[in-house]
C-alpha cells in the first residue's frame, strides 16, 4: 500500500461520489483542500466566491434544484461564522450539503489562538453530522461517512478539520468507486391505502395541499388530482409541482396565496397532504377534519394537524397506488365552485398585470418576465416582496423550477440561487427576483457570476425600502421606521462588474429591457423602479390584520399628524369579503 497525503484523500472521497464543483473562499486553515481541488480541478471546479455565506446559500439551492448533495468550504473563525446562515437555509429546507470547515492545528486548539472560534458548539444546532477530524488516517471513510448522513438525514453534514491534519502522510486506503445515493423506496400497506381511498370516496369537499416532497412526482400529483377531481393548492417551495394555469389548481396557500385556497381550505371535509409540513395551521381547516398525509418523514406526520392515515414514504411510489385504489370522480360540485371562485381572482389578477401606471407597478414586472422566460426556466427568488409579487402574478409551468429559502427565509438568496442554478443547468435560462434590500446584501456576488461567465438575469424591484417589512409594521399596528434605503444604481453597479445593466423608471421601458436581457450572453441586472406603495396584501385579509391597519392608521394620525396611503378600497373588499 502506497501513501497518500490526507487532503489528497479527502479530495478522492468527493470526486467518488460524483461532486464536480465547490463553492468558497480559501484561506489558510482550509488551504490544504484548496490546494487538493488544485490537482483535481479538471474534475472539480472551484468556484471563489465573495462571501462564505454566498458559498451555503449557492449550494444549499444547487441541491434543491438537483437533488444531488453541493459542497461549501471556508476558513474556521469567521469564516465558519459566515458559512452559518446558508447552512441553516439548507437544514431548514432539509437538504444534504457537506461543509468544510477549516481550523487552528490539533496542538492549538482550544489556547485561544488567532481566530479560534468553538466550530463545534457552533454548528451543533445546525449539523445532522458534526465532527472535528483528529485522525488523518480516517479522513477518507469520514467524509464518505458525512454525505452518506447528509442524505441519509436531508441535512448539513460539516467537518471541521485542522490545518495539520490535512498535511499529514498516510497510508493510501481509499478506494476508486462511484458512489451514488440510493433513497429506499416504501409501499404503503394495503390497509392504509384502502382506508385512504375510503376517506376519498366518502367526501364531498376534499383539498389537496402539495409541498416540494412531491417536486419529483409532479406527473403523480396531476393524475391523483384529475382522478379524484379535487382542487388542489401548493405551498410556496412547491410552487410549479402543479402548473399555474391547470384547472384545478386554487394557488398558494397562506399569507401570499389566493383568496380562493383559503375559503376552499375553510369549506374543506377531507385534508390531504402531500409532500409538506406546511407549519400555518390558521390556514388548514377549523377544527379538525379527516386527513391524510403521505410524507417521506416519519416525523412529519401529525405534527401540525391531526392525521386519520398516515402514508410513509415518497410521493412517487405511493400516489399510484393510491389513485388506482379511488374511485374515478366524474364530476364535484364543490370542485366546479372553486373554480368559479378561481375565474373572478384570476379575473383581479389579470387587472393588476396588465397596469400601465407610473410608478410601475410590480405585477406588471411579473407580466413582462414571464413573457421572456423560456419553457424551462429556473427561477431565483429572493426573500420580502420579490416573493409575494412572483409567488402570486408569476405563472409557472411543469417543465419550470422554483427555488427560495422557504422555512428561514433569509434575504439575499435570490443570486446565489440563480449561480446554483446556471451551474446546475448551463443551457437553461437562469432568471433571479430579488428586492433592492435583498440584492444588497449580497451584490457583490453578481461579478462572480460574470467571472465564471454564467449568464442570467437579475431583475432588482428597486422601492428604496424594506417593503415587506413595511406591510409588517403596518399589519401589527406599528409605525413605520428605519424601512427607508438609499438608493444604488444597480444598472452602473452591473457594468461596474463586467455586465450589463438596464434602468427601468417608466412601464413603456419594461417589454425592451427583458428583452434586451433575454438577449443578452452576461449577466444582466435590470433595475426596474417599482411604486414604493404597492402593498404585498395578503389573499384573504383576516380580522387580526384589519385591526392591526387600522391601529396604524390612528396612530399616524395622532402621533405623527398624517393618514398613510393605503391600498385602494375596491383591492381591501376584494381581499376582505
Amino acid at each position: 500500500m502506497g501513501k497518500i497525503k490526507a487532503n489528497l484523500a479527502l479530495v478522492k472521497a468527493l470526486k467518488n461520489w460524483g461532486i464536480d464543483h465547490v463553492y468558497g473562499i480559501p484561506g489558510d486553515s482550509i488551504d490544504s483542500v484548496v490546494d487538493a481541488l488544485k490537482h483535481e480541478e479538471d474534475s472539480i471546479k472551484f468556484y471563489n466566491v465573495r462571501h462564505e455565506e454566498v458559498a451555503t446559500l449557492a449550494a444549499a439551492s444547487y441541491t434543491k434544484l438537483t437533488g444531488k448533495i453541493a459542497v461549501s468550504l471556508g476558513i474556521g473563525g469567521p469564516g465558519a461564522v459566515h458559512l452559518l446562515n446558508g447552512m441553516y437555509d439548507a437544514k431548514m429546507d432539509n437538504v444534504p450539503t457537506l461543509v468544510l470547515c477549516g481550523h487552528t492545528n490539533t496542538d492549538q486548539i482550544g489556547t485561544g489562538y488567532f481566530q479560534e472560534v468553538d466550530i463545534s458548539t457552533m454548528f451543533q444546532g445546525v449539523a445532522v453530522f458534526n465532527q472535528i477530524v483528529t485522525d488523518p488516517n480516517r479522513i477518507f471513510d469520514t467524509v464518505n461517512e458525512a454525505i452518506k448522513t447528509a442524505y441519509d438525514e436531508s441535512g448539513v453534514a460539516v467537518l471541521t478539520i485542522p490545518g495539520d491534519i490535512l498535511k499529514t502522510e498516510i497510508e493510501d486506503n481509499t478506494l476508486d468507486k462511484k458512489y451514488e445515493y440510493i433513497r429506499p423506496h416504501f409501499t404503503a400497506p394495503a390497509d392504509k391505502i384502502a382506508a385512504a381511498a375510503e376517506l376519498i370516496r366518502n367526501s364531498k369537499n376534499p383539498v389537496v395541499l402539495a409541498g416540494v416532497g412531491t417536486k419529483d412526482a409532479k406527473d403523480e400529483v396531476i393524475h391523483f388530482i384529475e382522478h379524484i377531481k379535487a382542487p388542489a393548492m401548493i405551498t410556496l417551495p412547491g410552487k410549479g409541482i402543479i402548473p399555474d394555469t391547470h384547472p384545478q389548481s386554487l394557488g398558494n396557500i397562506g399569507k401570499i396565496g389566493t383568496k380562493p385556497a383559503f375559503e376552499a381550505m375553510k369549506e374543506a371535509d377531507l385534508l390531504i397532504l402531500l409532500g409538506t409540513n406546511y407549519p400555518y395551521v390558521n390556514y388548514l381547516p377549523d377544527g379538525h377534519v379527516p386527513c391524510i398525509q403521505l410524507d417521506i418523514n416519519l416525523k412529519n406526520i401529525g405534527k401540525r394537524y391531526d392525521v386519520d392515515v398516515p402514508l410513509i414514504g415518497q410521493a412517487k411510489d405511493i400516489l399510484p397506488e393510491l389513485t388506482q385504489a379511488c374511485d374515478t370522480v366524474s364530476r364535484r360540485p364543490f370542485l366546479e365552485a372553486c373554480q368559479e371562485n378561481m375565474v373572478n381572482w384570476n379575473k383581479w389578477l389579470e387587472e393588476d398585470r396588465m397596469k400601465d401606471s407610473t410608478p410601475i407597478r410590480p405585477e406588471r414586472v411579473m407580466t413582462e418576465i414571464e413573457k421572456i422566460a423560456e419553457p424551462d426556466a429556473t427561477f431565483s427568488i429572493d426573500v420580502g416582496t420579490s416573493t409575494v409579487w412572483s409567488t402570486r402574478y408569476l405563472r409557472l409551468d411543469h417543465q419550470n423550477k422554483f427555488i427560495t429559502s422557504a422555512w428561514l427565509g433569509t434575504m439575499g438568496c435570490g443570486l446565489p440561487g440563480a449561480i446554483a442554478s446556471k451551474i446546475a443547468f448551463p443551457e437553461r435560462q437562469a432568471i433571479a427576483i430579488a428586492g433592492d434590500g435583498g440584492f444588497s446584501m449580497v451584490m457583490q456576488d453578481f461579478v462572480t457570476a460574470v467571472y465564471y461567465n454564467l449568464p442570467m438575469i437579475v431583475v432588482v424591484m428597486n422601492n428604496q425600502q424594506l417593503s415587506f417589512i413595511k406591510y409588517e409594521q403596518q399589519a401589527a399596528g406599528e409605525l413605520e421606521y428605519a424601512i427607508n434605503l438609499a438608493d444604488i444604481d444597480y444598472a452602473k453597479f452591473a457594468e461596474s462588474c463586467g455586465g450589463i445593466g438596464i434602468n427601468v423608471t417608466k412601464p413603456e421601458e419594461l417589454a425592451p429591457a427583458m428583452q434586451q436581457a433575454k438577449a443578452a450572453n452576461k449577466p444582466v441586472i435590470v433595475n426596474v423602479y417599482v411604486d414604493q406603495d404597492a402593498a404585498p396584501l395578503p389573499g384573504q385579509i383576516v380580522f387580526d390584520e384589519m385591526l392591526g391597519y387600522a391601529k396604524f392608521e390612528i396612530r399616524s394620525l395622532l402621533e405623527e399628524g398624517k393618514l398613510e396611503k393605503m391600498p385602494p378600497l375596491k383591492t381591501l373588499i376584494r381581499r376582505v369579503l
